[in-house]
């Protein structure tokens, strides 16, 4: 599926043009990390990945611009649990 970029979204639209998913992003310590605060799928679009794709595309933009990501929304946090091969986008403590 091919989403939507505007800044600090990734989103995409049933046919009729209505939300039908999105994550939110939004940018601190100068646009150097992104806070993944929000990840929606409309009940008629869930259980087809599209979670996952969303989650995929910010930490493909992310490695892509050297960004690193908090995830504090549930789904985002479950995602980085999930798959140790992202955890190079996460944010680290110093």
């Amino acid at each position: 599926m091919e989403f939507t970029r505007e800044p600090h979204r990734f989103f995409f639209n049933d046919d009729q043009g209505k939300l039908a998913g999105e994550i939110t992003f939004p940018a601190i310590n100068d646009d150097q990390v992104w806070v993944i605060e929000h990840t929606f799928v409309r009940d008629d679009f869930g259980h087809q990945g599209l979670a996952a794709q969303l989650t995929e595309a910010v930490i493909d933009a992310a490695r892509a611009e050297h960004k690193q990501i908090q995830p504090l929304c549930t789904y985002a946090k479950a995602y980085f649990d999930r798959h140790p091969d992202t955890q190079d986008v996460l944010v680290t403590k110093s």
